[in-house]
């Protein structure tokens, strides 16, 4: 069995072939595999037609993470066209190729119990486990008496189950017949040959067990598709962070002193608390580092404690305790929420880790004015740590991105040091030179000491000779909220007004659905060649990575600055500790990296199809001396356009309206 009997269109792109025979033969070879391929090259279909014959000839399971429901869905469209494909070809008795996308069990639950209390992952787990153990969800309970009644989940509902599916397909068929969608799924995980999933199901330790577990696999026994690759950098990191905050500490106290603790547990909690109201006194910056070991030496003095094993042995029995707070709960038929455990694995974390270079231990800030409060938090530096052990157990894994620098990538995530070989694998840009117009302007940036009335003045002018040379949307896209709102505050609403187009604002905050209509309206926009909508948003936003605008969508997009984290101090942290471990690449690893990485995903927002017409404008000087970083597709288009009025209008303008 080879690519060809998984491959659904009568030809191959550029390259195409070639890149497939080698994922192919790569993952044959259980390599952990890189793809830095454009959009437009068909990442999605190269990676399955290249794994699948793989996967079916050693019986193995795809997991293929995304990051939104958008690319799930995606995927799960390509594998659909495999899957009519294969059976035209008389494969009946052939391999199975079906498929299931799912969601978290926060987006696919129906209870209306669950569903009010706006509980974590982890706090939803056991309340659901509550809710069934007392028989209070319907909806589990329906499912039961219908798998019960068949040998196989996909018998249900065969017309559904024997082919790929969307969990929105699935969501609304249960909602139909009043079944649990999160349970469904995971009864039917068993039965899928590939899965497509959140990052979170692989790489946050908490969930990972659990879903071997249902899919009745090792981790060896799986293939990993990784997409838009670049982000599991954060997530990894983020699931391996911890944070206390004064209102978990609230809900626990309330637990302990109603369950009557020993004392000493709710003095335990009482000296965190104070000591946090007096750092929201004292505390004049959003972020402040802390010694780990100087503090946690002064609480086992102020706990009575003499070292640090009875601290430990303390903390696990704070653990036990919260063990028999949610069997009393349970047993009262009361829905269960572990505040206590929370804050017993906070602890187990900071004794673990307190000695560690790879983490960073800070008071924190949240809120704004009265509503200001102090946490702490254990900041994971380290992606490997994660990464690392998933990558070595899991068959083989393909890691797909269209922006990603390979070396820093290669480096950041261990790909070579998981006991596996290493293939990388990189294709030319598809996109015809013709509809690409690229530059970086001279004259403005935004550095922090230039962010005057005058630079943004200067941008304003800029961005209008861009609005006014294209037709239909535009995108502008800032290197934080605070330039966004410079724009705002020098007149860029009455710029765009004023070549009659309507601008749309990106605001922090805002829901999934809320965001949707701005996207919708913006959109529907783009059909009016001498109007148009101008989008207005952030770099790393869900509107600059998340989202694709083909056609006439978004034909010009502005970067506005380069878009650096603030310098706090786990950034620097980050570079400190980069520099030891990666031979002096900190800032390059935790600065410029991640920033660049922004502005390319940005950069690619109009150029979503082989046939895409689109131009891209780095709005930001310090671009050319970080030319080497920008995306290999794109890089080899960038002009620099002079400090010079209309010299963007003179590169522009013909590009889109010349015949």
């Amino acid at each position: 069995m080879e690519y060809l009997t998984f491959f659904p269109y009568d030809q191959f792109r550029i390259s195409q072939e070639k890149i497939i025979r080698s994922i192919e033969h790569s993952a044959r070879k259980k390599k952990n595999i890189l793809l830095v391929a454009p959009n437009g090259t068909g990442k999605t279909i190269m990676a399955l037609s290249g794994l699948l014959p793989v996967a079916s000839e050693k019986d193995l399971k795809i997991i293929y993470l995304c990051r939104t429901h958008s690319q799930n869905t995606r995927v799960i469209k390509e594998l659909l066209k495999i899957y009519n494909f294969y059976k035209s070809q008389d494969n009946n008795g052939g391999s199975r190729i079906n498929g299931l996308s799912i969601r978290g069990r926060n987006e696919m639950c129906l209870n209306k119990t669950l569903l009010s209390l706006k509980a974590n992952p982890k706090e939803s787990m056991s309340i659901c486990s509550d809710l069934r153990k007392n028989r209070n969800c319907a909806h589990f309970l329906n499912l039961l008496k219908k798998r019960d009644g068949v040998d196989d989940p996909t018998l249900i509902s065969p017309e559904l189950f024997e082919k790929p599916l969307d969990a929105e397909d699935l969501i609304n068929m249960c909602k139909e017949k009043r079944l649990c969608p999160y349970f469904l799924t995971k009864f039917l995980l068993k039965e899928m040959s590939v899965i497509i999933c959140n990052y979170q199901w692989i790489f946050n330790p908490f969930i990972l067990e659990n879903f071997l577990m249902f899919i009745d696999r090792e981790l060896e026994d799986c293939i990993l598709v990784i997409d838009e690759c670049h982000n599991i950098i954060d997530v990894a990191t983020d699931v391996n962070s911890e944070k206390l905050s004064p209102y978990l500490l609230n809900l626990c106290l309330k637990d302990l002193e109603y369950y009557q603790s020993p004392v000493l547990m709710q003095s335990f909690v009482h000296i965190l608390s104070d000591h946090l109201r007096k750092m929201e006194k004292s505390l004049k910056v959003d972020e402040k580092a802390l010694d780990p070991s100087n503090f946690l030496d002064s609480l086992i003095k102020k706990l009575g404690f003499s070292d640090l094993t009875e601290f430990q042995k303390f903390i696990n029995q704070i653990h036990e305790f919260s063990v028999s707070i949610h069997e009393e709960k349970t047993a009262n038929g009361e829905i269960s929420r572990d505040y206590l455990g929370s804050f017993a694995d906070f602890w187990i974390k900071w004794i673990n880790s307190y000695s560690l270079e790879s983490y960073f231990f800070c008071y924190s800030v949240s809120g704004k004015q009265r509503k200001r409060y102090v946490s702490l938090e254990i900041i994971a530096l380290d992606p490997r740590e994660i990464v690392r052990p998933i990558l070595s157990r899991c068959h083989s894994s393909l890691c797909l991105s269209g922006t990603v620098n390979p070396y820093v990538f290669n480096n950041l995530m261990g790909l070579n040091q998981c006991g596996k070989s290493y293939k990388a694998i990189k294709t030319q840009s598809p996109f015809k030179k013709k509809n690409i117009k690229a530059f970086i302007t001279e004259g403005v940036d935004t550095k922090k000491v230039n962010r005057t009335p005058l630079m943004y003045k200067r941008y304003i002018q800029k961005i209008e000779e861009v609005i006014y040379s294209t037709p239909a949307n535009v995108g502008i896209f800032c290197a934080s909220y605070r330039v966004l709102q410079g724009l705002i505050d020098f007149g860029i609403e009455k710029t765009v007004r004023k070549h009659n187009k309507k601008l749309f604002t990106e605001e922090p905050g805002l829901s999934a659905s809320e965001n949707s209509v701005i996207l919708q309206d913006y959109k529907s926009l783009a059909s009016d060649p001498d109007g148009g909508g101008v989008l207005l948003g952030v770099c790393g936003g869900r509107n600059s990575e998340g989202e694709d605008y083909p056609g006439d969508y978004m034909n010009s997009v502005i970067i506005v600055g380069i878009p650096y984290h603030l310098p706090t101090p786990r950034v620097q942290a980050k570079i400190d500790y980069y520099d030891e471990v990666f031979n002096k690449q900190g800032w390059n690893f935790g600065y410029l990296y991640p920033a660049i990485q922004r502005a390319n995903q940005a950069s690619g927002r109009p150029i979503r199809k082989l046939n895409d017409k689109g131009s891209i404008i780095f709005m930001d000087s310090r671009f050319k001396n970080k030319y080497q970083w920008i995306a290999d597709w794109l890089r080899k288009e960038i002009l620099v356009v002079p400090d010079i009025k209309n010299a963007i209008t003179q590169l522009l303008y013909p590009f889109w309206y010349s015949k």
